[in-house]
């Protein structure tokens, strides 16, 4: 095999910080999608809940039971969760 000449290395040594930059700006950009998702998951969450408490709340005696099957949650995590989010 032939030694490699310097300009290869010139070319390579660029071509890998440039292969960094590109690999740098994708990480960024999948992080930045992930906090995003888990921000919107959050409000998400908090909406779902405030509006669970408000229906169960202004619902009959024994709704909470009844929305333990079905939501398919514990009555305890519904209790947590509304409480949680009001």
């Amino acid at each position: 095999m032939t030694p490699r000449s310097d300009k290869t290395s010139t070319d390579r040594a660029t071509a890998r910080e440039e292969l960094a930059k590109k690999l740098t700006t994708a990480k960024n950009k999948r992080e930045k999608i992930i906090a995003d998702l888990d921000a919107r998951r959050a409000a998400a969450d908090a909406e779902y809940w405030k509006s669970v408490g408000s229906i169960i709340s202004t619902s009959y005696r024994g709704a909470q039971t009844d929305a333990t099957q079905i939501l398919g949650f514990t009555r305890d995590h519904i209790l947590k969760q509304t409480k949680k989010h009001q």
